[in-house]
């Protein structure tokens, strides 16, 4: 089944918040939030920057990207921590991104298809878990450098 986080822009870099699983502002780095804005751009979704929807999953859906798990040893992020990489025919553009390991909080190992649809925000939803970064509650893989 689908799921849905509500990206939103801080500073330069797409984040989410996901009150289910405690994350607050976790960034989408290393090529995801260059793929993220590059359909957001072709699609034209209004207000983006304050929030849209974005379903996955790792079965096919009515989707705009299809990523494909890189494999093989891909260490060579910059900051060090474990994650995933995929490649996606972004538009024409082949592109790679990196999945920190907040992608096992939504599912038991890193799959090998992820199918993903950006859309508006729906009327009254708010992206925005509104709890202070430093909350206890709160926590995250990896933040936006603003």
């Amino acid at each position: 089944m689908p799921l849905t986080l509500y990206p939103y822009r801080l500073g330069s870099c797409w984040v989410f918040d996901d009150q289910r699983t405690g994350l607050k502002e976790e960034a989408f780095i290393l090529g995801t939030s260059e793929m993220i804005s590059r359909v957001i751009e072709r699609k034209r979704i209004p207000d983006a920057a304050r929030g849209f929807a974005l379903t996955f999953d790792s079965a096919p859906f009515d989707h705009d990207l299809k990523l494909v798990r890189c494999e093989g040893p891909h260490s060579d992020n910059p900051i060090g921590q474990l994650g995933t990489w995929y490649q996606a025919d972004v538009l024409s553009q082949q592109m790679t991104g990196w999945l920190c390991p907040a992608l096992l909080l939504y599912f038991p190992e890193p799959p090998k298809l992820i199918y993903a649809k950006a859309s508006p925000l729906p009327a009254g939803v708010d992206p925005i878990w509104h709890v202070a970064p430093d909350d206890p509650r709160a926590r995250r893989f990896v933040s936006a450098s603003g």
